[in-house]
C-alpha cells in the first residue's frame, strides 16, 4: 500500500467520520439509540472539521516542515478573515476566538489563550494532516501540529493535537492499532490530563476485551462445538463505561479535546483499526460525535489505506462547500490527500 493510499484513506476517513457524526453531535448515547438504533449511514454533509483539515493541509504543501506560527497566523488573516463577511457558520469557540484575537493583532501564543476555549478539540479535529505529512514520525509531527495549535489553541488544546497527529503518524506505518495508541501518549507528558484520559479510555476497552475473550472460551469449552459471537455483548455497557471514565458531565459544551480524543483513540481499539467499526462505534458515543468520528476516521483510514473505507461512504463525500471556511470551497479531500502525499 502507498503512502498516496494511505494519505486517501486518513482524509477520506476524516471526511465520513465527520459526516455520519454530524447528526449525532451534541446527542446522548441513549438518544442516539433511541433515533438510529445504531448510526451506520452519512445522511448529509461534513461540518468544519473536515474544511478546517483540508486548510491545514494547504499550509503543509506551502510551508513543510519550515512552517511557524506566524505562517498560520498570516494565513488566517490573508485567507480566512477577508472572507468572512457575517458569521462564520458552524465554526466552534476556539475558532471564533482566534480570528476576533487576530483582528484586534494579537499573534502567537495569544491568539489561542486570550480566547479562553483552548483547551478545546478545534486542533484535534484538524490534526490528522500532520500525521499524513511525517509517516513513521510522531514526533515531527506533534512539532507541526503544534506550530498551527499556537493560533488557536492552549493548553490541552494543543495537546490533543499532537496526541492526533502523532498517532496517524504511526498509522500511516502500518503499526497495530496498540502501538497507534502508544505513539499518540509518546508526544504528550505522561500526567496531562489528555494522556490521562486516554490511559483510562483504552484501559475499559481492553478490559472489554479481556472479558470477552473469556466468554467465548468458556463458550467454546462448554458447548461441543459451539463459539460465541465476538461481537456479541451490550454495547451500552461499554459506552457507559467510557463516559464515567473520561466524560466531563457537569460541562455544558462538549468540544472537551482531552474528552474527544480519548474516545476517539478508544473507538479505534475497539474496532481493531477497521474503519466501519471504528467509526460507528465513535459516533454512537455522542458527545462531540462529528469530531470523535473523524479523528477515529482519519486514525483507521491511515491504517487501512482508500479501499478501508467503505464505498457507500466514499460515494457521499463530494467537494467542500466552504460554508465555515469560503477560502477551501470546492476542494476534495482525495486532490488534498494527494498533494500531501506529493511531498513523501
Amino acid at each position: 500500500m502507498t503512502y498516496r493510499d494511505k494519505a486517501r484513506g486518513c482524509l477520506l476517513g476524516l471526511a465520513a467520520g465527520d459526516a455520519l457524526g454530524a447528526p449525532a453531535e451534541n446527542l446522548t448515547p441513549a438518544e442516539i439509540r433511541r433515533r438510529w438504533g445504531r448510526l451506520t449511514e452519512i445522511e448529509g454533509g461534513g461540518t468544519d472539521d473536515t474544511e478546517y483539515a483540508i486548510f491545514a493541509s494547504s499550509l503543509l504543501v506551502r510551508y513543510g516542515h519550515a512552517l511557524t506560527s506566524a505562517d498560520v497566523a498570516h494565513a488566517y488573516r490573508t485567507e480566512i478573515i477577508p472572507l468572512v463577511a457575517g458569521p462564520m457558520r458552524g465554526a466552534g469557540f476556539s475558532e471564533l476566538g482566534t480570528i476576533e484575537a487576530l483582528r484586534r493583532g494579537l499573534e502567537p501564543p495569544l491568539t489561542g489563550l486570550v480566547h479562553q476555549h483552548g483547551w478545546s478539540d478545534g486542533l484535534a479535529m484538524r490534526a490528522a494532516p500532520y500525521g499524513v505529512f511525517c509517516p513513521g514520525d510522531p514526533a515531527e509531527a506533534a512539532r507541526l501540529v503544534e506550530q498551527d495549535g499556537r493560533v488557536s489553541q492552549s493548553g490541552e488544546g494543543v495537546l490533543g493535537g499532537r496526541a492526533v497527529a502523532g498517532a496517524v503518524a504511526a498509522a500511516m506505518t502500518g503499526a497495530a492499532p496498540q502501538e497507534v495508541v502508544a505513539a499518540a501518549l509518546s508526544v504528550i507528558p505522561a500526567d496531562s490530563w489528555t494522556a490521562r484520559d486516554i490511559v483510562r479510555a483504552c484501559d475499559v476497552v481492553r478490559a472489554r476485551d479481556v472479558a470477552r475473550d473469556g466468554d467465548i472460551v468458556r463458550a467454546r469449552d462448554d458447548v461441543p462445538g459451539g463459539h460465541a459471537d465476538a461481537s456479541s455483548g451490550d454495547e451500552s455497557q461499554i459506552v457507559e463505561a467510557l463516559h464515567q471514565a473520561v466524560v466531563v458531565e457537569h460541562y455544558p459544551w462538549t468540544d472537551v479535546a482531552p474528552e474527544a480524543v480519548a474516545l476517539a483513540l478508544a473507538a479505534y481499539l475497539a474496532g481493531g483499526g477497521d474503519v466501519e467499526t471504528t467509526v460507528t462505534f465513535g459516533v454512537s458515543l455522542g458527545r462531540d460525535a462529528d469530531t470523535i468520528g473523524a479523528i477515529a476516521g482519519a486514525i483507521a483510514g491511515a491504517g487501512q489505506g482508500r479501499d478501508g473505507v467503505p464505498e457507500r461512504w466514499a460515494s457521499r463525500i463530494g467537494p467542500v462547500t466552504g460554508k465555515c471556511l469560503p477560502v477551501v470551497a470546492g476542494r476534495h479531500v482525495l486532490d488534498v490527500a494527494d498533494e500531501l502525499a506529493e511531498g513523501l
